[in-house]
């Protein structure tokens, strides 16, 4: 019977391992902003990502809190009924409470977004493409309509304002290098800038993080504060891409 069984767990001990291996599984740590984590950085490991790839092309992001919290959940997968890949994701607060669920056709970028408290929606945002944002709050007969998400700070005058400042700003280092820097420009509930930093360390050389950020510094930012849920002022971190290319 002792052999028996422990044929048994053998067998489904394989079977389980088989199982995975056949549908491919990936770990990621993640820092705080729920980037890539960078030791060298000195980066807080906050998160882990698991990456689930299964047979029938379904791909499983579920990404959870170090003592194992679930704090969303994103599932991409070709949609019969509607025709394209949709990538669905639900997001959980600290508490496991529902909080919001987008809904996005990864083939064009265009999404909507629920949000909840305390189970019941209470808004949701819409993207339709070309720059435009609708945004339907709970009791409020008129929607917000915008080129910017609402839920992000908004510049003042408008982006290309900063970028013109930037381009004129930047000097290329000799070392010629292309690369992805994303900054975070945090705000308070008055749009108010209170800091400006590197969000992704590790992919972004050092000195380029250096030479954007200089720039960034330099740049007398104004800004519309970012929204709540309910459509109110809050404080928030805009996540800005810079790429540097060479040809």
């Amino acid at each position: 019977m002792r052999l028996k069984t422990t044929l048994l767990l053998i067998v489904l001990s394989s079977c389980i391992s088989l199982s995975l291996f056949a549908q491919g599984r990936e770990i990621v740590a993640l820092n705080q902003y729920r980037g890539p984590l960078d030791k060298e950085k000195l980066e807080v490991h906050t998160y882990n990502k698991i990456v689930t790839y299964a047979p029938d092309k379904v791909k499983i992001d579920k990404v959870y809190t170090l003592d194992n919290q679930l704090r969303s959940t994103t599932r991409e997968s070709y949609n019969p009924d509607l025709g394209y890949i949709e990538a669905v994701t639900q997001n959980f607060d600290s508490l496991s409470n529902h909080t919001s669920t987008r809904f996005k056709n990864v083939e064009n970028d265009m999404w909507m977004e629920v949000f909840f408290e305390n189970g019941e929606e209470v808004s949701r945002l819409q993207y339709s493409g070309n720059k435009m944002y609708r945004f339907d709050i709970v009791g409020r007969e008129t929607p917000i309509i915008s080129t910017t998400n609402p839920l992000n700070p908004s510049f003042i005058p408008d982006r290309k304002h900063f970028l013109n400042f930037f381009d004129s700003r930047y000097v290329h280092s000799k070392q010629r290098e292309s690369g992805f820097v994303l900054v975070g420009i945090h705000t308070d509930e008055k749009g108010d800038v209170t800091k400006i930093e590197c969000l992704n360390y590790g992919e972004a050389p050092n000195y380029m993080a250096k030479e954007v950020l200089d720039v960034f510094n330099a740049y007398d930012f104004k800004f519309e504060p970012a929204l709540d849920i309910k459509g109110n002022p809050k404080a928030s971190v805009l996540r800005y891409p810079i790429r540097i290319n060479y040809r």
